[in-house]
C-alpha cells in the first residue's frame, strides 16, 4: 500500500521522536487550526498523554484575549503550569 506524502511525513517525524524517547524525554505535540490551538506532552514509552491544554478550555476562553497569538501564549502558560505540577521538565518539540 502506497502512503500519501502527508502520511510519510507524519510517520518519519514520529519515528524520529520515538528514537529520542530512549533518553526518557517527553514529546511536545502542538496542533493548530484556524481558530484554536492545543498542546500536549506525550510519554512515548508508556504511550500516554501526561498533560494537555487547549484554547477551548473554559479558563482560557473566558480571558479577554482576542488575538490568536495572545491566546496561544495563554495556552502555553497553562500547559507549563500543569507540567510543573506533575514535574515534567524535559520535553522535545
Amino acid at each position: 500500500m502506497k502512503l500519501s506524502r502527508l502520511e510519510r511525513k507524519i510517520f518519519r517525524i514520529r519515528n524520529k521522536m520515538k528514537k529520542n524517547s530512549k533518553f526518557e524525554r517527553l514529546r511536545l505535540s502542538v496542533n493548530r487550526s484556524l481558530k484554536n490551538i492545543s498542546a500536549q506532552i506525550i510519554d512515548d514509552k508508556n504511550n500516554k498523554t501526561l498533560v494537555s491544554a487547549s484554547s477551548i478550555e473554559k479558563e482560557i476562553k473566558s480571558t479577554s484575549k482576542k488575538n490568536k497569538t495572545e491566546i496561544s501564549v495563554v495556552t502555553a502558560e497553562r500547559l507549563a503550569k500543569k507540567s510543573k505540577r506533575k514535574k515534567d521538565y524535559q520535553s522535545i518539540f
